[in-house]
């Protein structure tokens, strides 16, 4: 697949690391869960059908991860909402498919920039995350990713997640959302995916509640980008 790797300044020294491939709209960007990175069995798939498209696809670390600068739990939340947003600017309205607290960040950037994204999917959304991201901490002030990678987070990351606006985000999301979460997950619950649903503003919206489905929803990805094109009611990728 004939990729390039992309450097985003964001200035004062800050950038994101991402790669992308051209092609046609509405184009991909998929953003990872906390403690991954932009390469993996998911972004990997999505590639894939965004090639057999020949739709454009981007995929990035966020900041704090992988490539781009930062160190995870030192770059509030917020900020990494605003790096998309700077991202998406002046580009094509982009189908934004988010994992976990990807999902999370990518309804915020859909609620605050609507015009910059052409439909939205959200993979097991760490919808409540935030709100109670204190209590989630260790006796050490430490977090654990679900993939068993600890790490501080500091006060004005507690304080960015407690003051941004969760319980309002699905009044304010216009744009189609594909919701697709696991009934088996034990990371996120999957009824905080169907009150999320409930709240969506947007006429157009699908819930899949996945049978036994975890966390990954790698098993099940081919099809989730199936659905988010019939919500959007693009033509199929060929077979």
């Amino acid at each position: 697949m004939s990729t390039r790797t992309f450097r985003f300044e964001l200035g004062n020294g800050e950038f994101l690391v991402g790669d992308e491939l051209a092609g046609a709209s509405p184009p991909w960007l998929y953003l990872h869960g906390l403690g991954a990175v932009r390469t993996g069995e998911k972004s990997g798939s999505l590639l894939a059908h965004a090639e057999r498209q020949g739709r454009g696809f981007r995929r990035i670390d966020l900041r704090g991860q992988g490539d781009s600068s930062g160190r995870l739990g030192q770059v509030p939340v917020s900020h990494v909402i605003d790096d998309v947003v700077r991202l998406l600017e002046g580009h094509r309205p982009t189908v934004i498919v988010g994992s976990s607290l990807g999902g999370l960040v990518g309804a915020y950037v859909a609620a605050a920039r609507p015009d910059l994204v052409r439909g939205l999917a959200l993979l097991a959304p760490a919808f409540g995350l935030l709100g109670n991201l204190a209590q989630r901490l260790d006796a050490r002030g430490r977090m654990w990713t679900s993939e068993g990678t600890a790490f501080t987070v500091t006060p004005q990351v507690l304080a960015d997640a407690k003051a941004l606006d969760e319980a309002g985000l699905g009044k304010r999301l216009q744009v189609p959302t594909l919701v697709v979460h696991g009934t088996a997950d034990d990371v996120i619950p999957a009824r905080a995916s169907e009150r999320f649903f409930d709240a969506i503003a947007s006429a157009q919206k699908e819930l899949w509640l996945v049978p036994g489905g975890d966390h990954r929803l790698n098993t099940v990805a081919p099809t989730i980008w199936r659905r988010i094109d019939a919500l959007l009611g693009l033509p199929p990728a060929p077979a």
